[in-house]
């Protein structure tokens, strides 16, 4: 009975463990269609609301096989961090997110507005805490939330993603902007016209500095913002650093409150389309 008792102490104890590990599902109903985000809480509660990251996967790509692959909430423990699921594109059965206002019933754009009010109930989450970031088709949503949905994050992170045509009358946002440089030769040129119509975006004051070993930083001028670029040495992966320099970033532009650290990532996730 004894060596019963030890063995159900052992197990409670490793439940919570468990349901750390793999994270939590919360569920929206949006115009009559089912939604899920994975959700990993931070592991402690401080008195300031935690730092929250909200990650926009690959087409083709789903939340749970790409939070395993990148694991921010591993590099990141003390972040939220909420993977959403993106749904079937219509006549293509891969899961991605729309390009523009208005496609798909701007039902992406609604589950960002349902995740954030249940992280602002629940754990406290503020804009000034936050930061979007999107990998390939998830980056393209970025691209989008930041026109759509300027005040929803403090911060956008994009990488994977390429858009030279990108125009926005709207004030910046600090911005980490990653492209890997054996991407396949005819997006190269793409990216450079993307950084210099991100640049225009952000206002920047020309001046070019290194930043975390992988990038260049750009000051702004009177009303813009932050704009970090960079090539990594891969192709169309998640960079190896990538949490890192995320957690960097955040460091750089959120609230006090917000990342401190690096961390190290250790897992590159690749699928998806431009």
């Amino acid at each position: 009975m004894a060596r019963l008792d030890r063995l159900l102490a052992v197990l409670i104890t490793l439940v919570p463990t468990v349901a750390l590990a793999s994270g939590e599902w919360w569920r929206f109903e949006i115009d009559g269609e089912s939604r899920r985000a994975l959700v990993h809480p931070p592991r402690s509660l401080a008195e300031e609301p935690p730092t929250l990251v909200v990650v926009y996967h690959g087409r083709g790509d789903d939340a749970a096989a790409f939070a395993r692959a990148v694991a921010l909430h591993e590099d990141w423990p003390e972040a939220l961090v909420i993977y959403p699921r993106g749904e079937v594109h219509a006549g293509r059965p891969v899961r991605g997110w729309q390009y523009r206002a208005g496609q798909y019933a701007d039902r992406d754009l609604k589950l960002t507005d349902a995740l954030l009010a249940r992280a602002a109930e629940r754990y406290g989450s503020r804009s000034e805490d936050s930061l979007a970031a999107g990998f390939s088709n998830g980056g393209h949503f970025v691209f989008l939330l930041m026109a759509e949905r300027p005040e929803a994050f403090a911060a956008h992170a994009v990488i994977g993603s390429v858009r030279p045509e990108f125009a926005l009358e709207r004030a910046p946002r600090p911005l980490l902007y990653l492209f890997g440089r054996s991407e396949p030769r005819r997006y190269q040129d793409d990216w450079r016209a993307t950084v210099e119509a991100l640049s225009r975006h952000q206002r920047g004051a020309g001046g070019l500095f290194d930043w975390s070993g992988c990038c260049k930083r750009q000051a702004p001028a009177a009303g813009g913002a932050e704009f970090i670029f960079g090539l990594y040495p891969a192709g169309h992966i998640w960079p190896e650093e990538g949490n890192a320099w995320l957690r960097a970033f955040a460091g750089r532009v959120l609230a006090p409150a917000a990342a401190t650290g690096s961390g190290e990532a250790v897992q590159q996730h690749g699928e998806g389309q431009h």
